[in-house]
């Protein structure tokens, strides 16, 4: 069994854009409540909601973040090997 890693900038880029298209999913959604109600209900599930947005844009800003970590770290790997190469190749 091989314990190989393989990794390039092309497959973290490919990566970071799927993850960055799932944030742009997660939009903030807006409803218009019925101001005339008397139901309790209405107004503890509009602070749900409210929630349930505040929730989803605080994950929606994690993956955002996290695709932009994803595409430097494929650079930066890839700066890293090509380092590694030149110096063994240099005979160090």
């Amino acid at each position: 069994m091989s314990n190989v890693i393989q990794s390039s900038q092309q497959s973290a880029a490919n990566s970071s854009q799927i993850l960055a298209g799932s944030a742009q999913g997660l939009q903030q959604k807006t409803i218009t409540a019925d101001g005339s109600t008397n139901i309790t209900a209405k107004s503890e599930a509009v602070t749900a909601y409210e929630k349930a947005q505040s929730q989803k844009a605080s994950y929606r800003n994690a993956l955002s973040q996290d695709a932009g970590h994803i595409a430097t770290l494929g650079s930066t790997f890839e700066q890293l090997d090509a380092s590694i190469s030149a110096m063994l190749s240099s005979g160090f």
